[in-house]
Formats: structure tokens, C-alpha cells, sequence
């Protein structure tokens, strides 16, 4: 039997990236020092109330485990608990070339954020995302969450400063989870 996936929680600190608790649990299966975690890695095992979810590492990011945060067989965690640390990889994934690489491309309709803080595409651990690559939008569907301090609020697409009242999604800029910047693009899309 397969288990459900959490991404892990991503926030940098310089050029080490720390991989964050998306959830309350016990966590378990944890890599070990030295070994490199790449997206979609399996990077351990957190169980919440009785269920059982594999975590793995979100896209953009690669590095080396840097130590060891949890020794024990079983930890228990809260949300937004550092679970590793991780330094570069020669050639990682999440360095500067990636990141001018995911920014707009010219030209492109672009969605922002309202306000600074950490996007999430889902509503909810285990939920599906809030919109995908090609679903088209209209003015009020939500398109993510914003958390600032444990508040959420819902991001609902608004058809202003240019944007068309209906635009299909071509792009998701920020990974599930990542900090972003008040106006900092959340959508690529064009006009549907």
C-alpha cells in the first residue's frame, strides 16, 4: 500500500536551505548526514493522528543533509520544525540560475501576490492544489493560500491591471510552501 505525500516546508538561511515539518507528528525514517536529498526524494516518514505520510523534498531544491536535527528513532515535531539542513550542491537546483530561471518570462500576464508571507497551492495536507497548469480562471477563484504568522488567507484570482476576466494557467511560479515577497508572481497565464 502507498502512502500519501507531504512536501516538506522549504525557507533558506544564506546558501543552506532548511527543510521544515509541513505538519504535527511523529516523524521518522530521517536521511542520514552527508546524503544528498533532490526533488521529489523521499526524506522521511511523519505520522499524524495514526496515518502515515511519506515526505518528500519539493521541486528546486537540492543539497547535502548537513548533521543530523533528529537522532531519535521517533520525533516528535511541529508544524514548521526544522527537519534538516541542507548545503549546496555543486550544480544544485536551488541557486541563482534557477531562480532567474522560474521569474516571468517578458511579456507574460502575470498574477502577484497581495501580500508578503508563504504561498501554498493546497488548502489543506493531502488536498489537491488549488489550480494546475491549464485550468482556466475567472474573478474569485482561489488560486492558493497565504500564511503570515499561522494565518491563512485564501488568494482569489482578480481580473485587474490588465489581466482578462478569464486566463488559463500556463505557469505556477513559487514551490508549495516557499516565502514570498508582497507582488512577487504567483502565476504565469494567458488569455483563455
Amino acid at each position: 500500500m502507498s502512502r500519501e505525500i507531504l512536501y516538506l516546508r522549504v525557507r533558506t538561511e544564506g546558501e543552506h536551505v532548511v527543510l521544515e515539518s509541513p505538519s504535527v507528528g511523529l516523524f521518522t525514517e530521517a536521511a542520514a548526514a552527508g546524503i544528498a536529498l533532490v526533488a521529489e526524494a523521499k526524506a522521511g516518514v511523519l505520522t499524524t493522528l495514526g496515518r502515515a505520510y511519506e515526505l518528500r523534498v519539493p521541486e528546486g531544491v537540492a543539497g547535502l543533509v548537513d548533521g543530523v536535527l533528529h537522532e531519535r528513532v521517533q520525533a516528535p515535531v511541529g508544524f514548521g520544525t526544522a527537519l534538516y539542513r541542507l548545503r549546496p550542491l555543486a550544480g544544485a537546483l536551488y541557486d541563482s540560475e534557477d531562480a532567474k530561471s522560474k521569474s516571468p518570462s517578458d511579456g507574460a500576464l502575470v498574477f502577484r501576490a497581495p501580500s508578503a508571507g508563504r504561498f501554498w497551492h493546497r488548502s489543506a495536507p493531502g488536498e489537491p492544489a488549488l489550480v494546475s497548469v491549464g485550468d482556466v480562471l475567472e474573478a474569485g477563484r482561489a488560486v492558493g493560500l497565504i500564511e503570515v504568522m499561522k494565518t491563512f488567507t485564501l488568494v482569489h484570482y482578480q481580473p485587474a491591471g490588465g489581466l482578462p476576466p478569464r486566463a488559463r494557467v500556463v505557469r505556477i511560479v513559487p514551490t508549495d510552501g516557499a516565502e514570498i515577497a508582497e507582488k512577487a508572481p504567483l502565476l504565469e497565464l494567458a488569455p483563455a
